[in-house]
């Protein structure tokens, strides 16, 4: 709640308190009208008590206005991150999960190091995912871009049922480092072939002997 609808709320609630207690004291004889309507003849007679009142009832009616027409408008990003409402309730998603959820995604993807995240929901509630990465000197900069815009797009869906308009990714570095996993598998599959290699040129040595000694 915003400080001037707590303002409000504040002087109403005043308001009303003070009417229920002086309607009560007159019921029960507690108090004697005459004292209200001497305190309204004063206000009326003296310029400064009338101006005051003056003032104070029109405040009144501007805040009963605001409070009746004009309500505050429901924010889907809160302080603590998105608020989602259906018929059962609400959903509040945190920020920090969701740049979790985007430092997994990134972890999954070759090349792409230190990986930090915001989140932001502009004016017309578009999700947008900003990202800072470090990407190693042996991947291209625009495939590991293009991985990451669709694999984060991906996760927010599937997890957290979420539409990102925009993921947008900041280079902030270029590591030395080499992927490992990428030259691991060209390691291995070069082993392979030289292991089938020298297989066939086992098998036809073999062959060479057999038909010597015959």
């Amino acid at each position: 709640m915003k400080f001037l609808e707590r303002f409000i709320l504040t002087i109403f609630s005043i308001i009303i308190l003070v009417i229920s207690i002086a309607m009560l004291s007159i019921m029960f004889g507690l108090a004697d009208i005459t004292i209200f309507t001497k305190l309204i003849y004063y206000i009326m007679e003296d310029v400064i008590a009338f101006r005051t009142a003056l003032v104070v009832c029109a405040i009144c009616i501007l805040c009963a206005i605001k409070g009746i027409f004009f309500k505050s408008k429901k924010e889907n990003l809160g302080k603590d991150g998105i608020v989602l409402e259906n018929t059962s309730g609400k959903l509040v998603i945190s920020k920090e999960s969701l740049e979790n959820l985007v430092s997994s995604v990134a972890k999954e993807i070759p090349g792409a190091e230190a990986v930090s995240s915001r989140t932001i929901l502009d004016k017309d509630r578009n999700l947008k995912v900003y990202v800072t990465t470090t990407v190693s000197r042996d991947m291209m900069l625009k495939e590991v871009s293009t991985t990451l815009q669709e694999k984060i797009k991906e996760a927010m869906k599937q997890t957290a049922d979420l539409d990102v308009k925009e993921v947008n990714i900041r280079i902030k570095n270029i590591s030395s480092k080499k992927v490992k996993s990428k030259g691991t598998k060209q390691t291995q599959v070069v082993n392979e072939i030289e292991t089938k290699e020298e297989n066939q040129e086992e098998v036809v040595v073999d062959v060479e002997k057999n038909e010597g000694e015959e």
